[in-house]
């Protein structure tokens, strides 16, 4: 190899390492939607709901409703905005 290739290699793979060092910094985006709990009509027990939108078709205890909530608007799961619950 001469240094001409060798300077091209090198310049080459700076570029890649700039395009993936670029992709991989982008800013973090909330979500927009919106998690809710929904109460039973005749027990206390709650649903989780995204947008009014169940996410499945079990109630829950209060607390553990809050806390699935809560884990669905986390940083790593971002499905809702964070939100707090009386």
């Amino acid at each position: 190899m001469n240094s001409n290739s060798t300077y091209r290699t090198c310049i080459k793979l700076a570029m890649v390492l700039l395009l993936i060092a670029g992709c991989s910094s982008r800013p973090f985006v909330q979500s927009k939607d919106v998690c809710a709990l929904k109460r039973h009509h005749t027990d206390d027990l709650y649903q989780v709901t995204i947008n009014d939108e169940p996410i499945n078709k079990q109630y829950y205890l209060k607390d553990d409703a809050i806390e699935i909530a809560n884990l669905l608007a986390s940083h790593d799961k971002n499905k809702c905005a964070p939100r707090t619950f009386d």
